[in-house]
C-alpha cells in the first residue's frame, strides 16, 4: 500500500510542477523588453520606449526578440547582386 501511495505522490508532484510553471506564465501581468528592460503590457507587440519588436515572454518574464525577416532577405539579395556584379566585371 505504501508503494502505491508513494508512486501516486511522485506522479502528482511531477504533474504539479509542470502545471505550476504553466500557471506562472499565465499569471504574468507584464513582460520586460529585451533591449531596454522596460515593463510592457503582456499583449504588447512593440516596446513604447525603444520601439523594438517583442514577442511572447519566457519563464522569467523577459520578452523574446522577434526576427525582422525583411532585413535578412534584403541582405541576401544585396549580396547576390554584389557577387553577380563582381562576376560580370572581373571574370
Amino acid at each position: 500500500m505504501a508503494k502505491i501511495f508513494n508512486r501516486k505522490a511522485s506522479q502528482t508532484g511531477r504533474q504539479g510542477k509542470t502545471a505550476s510553471s504553466k500557471e506562472s506564465r499565465k499569471d504574468l501581468q507584464v513582460k520586460r523588453c529585451p533591449e531596454c528592460f522596460i515593463n510592457l503590457p503582456i499583449d504588447a507587440k512593440e516596446c513604447f520606449s525603444c520601439h523594438a519588436k517583442v514577442g511572447a515572454p519566457n519563464k522569467h518574464g523577459v520578452a523574446k526578440k522577434r526576427g525582422d525577416w525583411i532585413h535578412y532577405v534584403t541582405c541576401v539579395v544585396a549580396w547576390a547582386i554584389f557577387i553577380a556584379y563582381l562576376k560580370w566585371a572581373f571574370f
